[in-house]
């Protein structure tokens, strides 16, 4: 299950992926733990609130109730308690999710469209990742 993926001088690692999840999406939600000690999500959603257009895209985001200790594969929760994969999926698949959007990406007509997409492009868009950190935190 868990995954390696050399990105800029930092490592993400999947931790865990919800085909049943609160976002709206029919993909599943990809939960990645990177070095910096954050834990970011990639799911794919509607492009717009028409429901004529099923147009799909891509959405990166920080999650801002967790970190995630790399080296030791630790989950931690934002008063630094550690919990097990099992909680955290438990958390990880409910309503009261607090992310923060990084990027969004893509404008895909199907779902195996933007699978295709990721498969292809899963690197470059965990490094935009850090870009888009890196410019946040010099502002």
């Amino acid at each position: 299950m868990k995954q390696k993926i050399k990105v800029m001088k930092y490592t993400a690692r999947l931790i865990y992926k919800s085909v049943n999840t609160c976002f709206h999406t029919n993909l599943p939600v990809y939960f990645y733990g990177l070095s910096n000690g954050t834990i970011i999500l990639l799911f794919a959603s509607h492009q717009n609130e028409f429901p004529d257009d099923n147009t799909l895209k891509w959405t990166l985001a920080e999650h801002l109730d967790f970190s995630y200790d790399v080296a030791s594969g630790t989950i931690l929760t934002k008063d630094l308690l550690e919990i097990g994969l099992d909680e955290f999926m438990e958390l990880a698949d409910n309503l009261e999710q607090r992310i923060k959007i990084t990027a969004t990406y893509g404008n895909f007509s199907s779902n195996s469209e933007a699978m295709q997409y990721l498969n292809v492009n899963l690197q470059n868009l965990l490094s935009i990742h850090k870009q888009k950190q890196l410019e946040m935190d010099y502002f």
